[in-house]
């Protein structure tokens, strides 16, 4: 019975969508599409990782790969967002069904009750009222702030799964920005509407090319909105340390999610623009762990940024750095004590036996 009732969800998944979209009336896609069908249907046979429903652009991602594995491991993905989506939804009407119960079970009296709910004495603060207090800062500080500019310009570098995530820490590095007490003037430039990343950030803002939204998005290039010999670009790659923050400076970051590709992207572009480069001193002041990642995200770049920039104090601003990644005080004195502790090793020496040979 669950075979049946798999197959038809895949059934349903797969009739009730346009894939003419994709395919393009093209028979050699069509039969591929169908092969791709039958395959995810095995593997869900089989026991896999399978999301029950598949949507439209998943199946043109998955008609994409090339490899058996990465159309595997996609599908683990998806499954696992779709797991995470189905838990999320119940612990919210399990929270909802306890809420309604409690005010059924309440016993019924002439007094007075406080709570969710009920009578109150304080003023309630809605979350537009929260939104419009947070874009008013926005607003000030596209007429007073320094800029901060976000290049987009590397959709092509990255698969479409990386491109999400950084459509997402986009999203994130707005939010860290707006909600500061003296944030930045954001730029995204570069910014291809169509390109997979601005995609994904229009899904998390769907207000965010409205007109009166705070933030200046562009397809121009940062080269033609500001002057050069302001312009500071900040990549891993460069080897000279930003010592102190400029506050007449325009710093730029890469909008890239780099898993697989550690190329020197931004490295070759700014020295192809002819820019100033800087990278950040997290060698100076930080120890890596063994295992760690240099890699930073972009909301990451942004708190550090924020802070840096308010309190001129690098220990200050690099305590955004996650801890997993670097070794702290009391790890490094038991490394330290465990070098100490170690014990020589002792020689022995043994005396050969020759009375064999006589």
């Amino acid at each position: 019975m669950p075979q049946d009732n798999d197959s038809t969800t895949e059934q349903n998944s797969t009739e009730n969508s346009d894939f003419t979209s994709i395919t393009n009336s093209d028979p050699v896609l069509e039969k591929k599409l169908k092969i791709l069908f039958l395959e995810v249907e095995v593997l869900r046979q089989s026991g896999y990782r399978v999301p029950d429903s598949v949507k439209l652009g998943q199946w043109k991602e998955l008609l994409e790969m090339e490899t058996r594995s990465r159309r595997r491991k996609y599908l683990s993905y998806l499954f696992g967002v779709e797991k995470k989506q189905e838990n999320r939804k119940k612990k919210k009407d399990e929270a909802k069904q306890k809420r309604e119960d409690a005010m059924n079970t309440a016993p019924e009296n002439t007094h007075i009750r406080y709570g969710l709910g009920h009578n109150t004495i304080l003023i309630r603060v809605y979350d537009n009222t929260i939104n419009h207090f947070y874009h008013s800062r926005l607003i000030q500080a596209m007429q007073f702030s320094q800029k901060l500019v976000i290049d987009c310009s590397y959709d092509s570098h990255m698969t479409s799964r990386e491109a999400q995530n950084c459509g997402k820490q986009l999203m994130l590095m707005f939010s860290d920005n707006r909600i500061h007490d003296n944030p930045f003037d954001l730029y995204l430039c570069n910014a291809r509407r169509e390109s997979n990343t601005i995609k994904q950030l229009v899904k998390c803002i769907p207000t965010i090319y409205d007109l009166d939204f705070p933030i200046n998005i562009t397809e121009k290039s940062y080269l033609d909105l500001f002057p050069k010999e302001n312009i500071v670009y900040l990549t891993p790659h460069c080897r000279e340390d930003l010592r102190e923050f400029d506050h007449d400076a325009i710093y730029i970051i890469g909008a890239m999610v780099d898993k697989g590709n550690n190329e020197p992207l931004s490295l070759a572009k700014a020295k192809r623009e002819g820019l100033k480069m800087a990278k950040l001193p997290l060698d100076r002041y930080l120890m890596w762990g063994s295992g760690g990642s240099k890699s930073l995200t972009l909301n990451q770049m942004m708190q550090i940024l924020l802070d840096i920039r308010a309190t001129g104090s690098w220990d200050k601003a690099l305590q955004h750095v996650p801890r997993r990644k670097i070794i702290t005080t009391p790890e490094l004195q038991e490394q330290c004590s465990k070098k100490v502790e170690r014990p020589k090793r002792q020689l022995r020496y043994t005396i050969k036996d020759t009375s064999k040979y006589c």
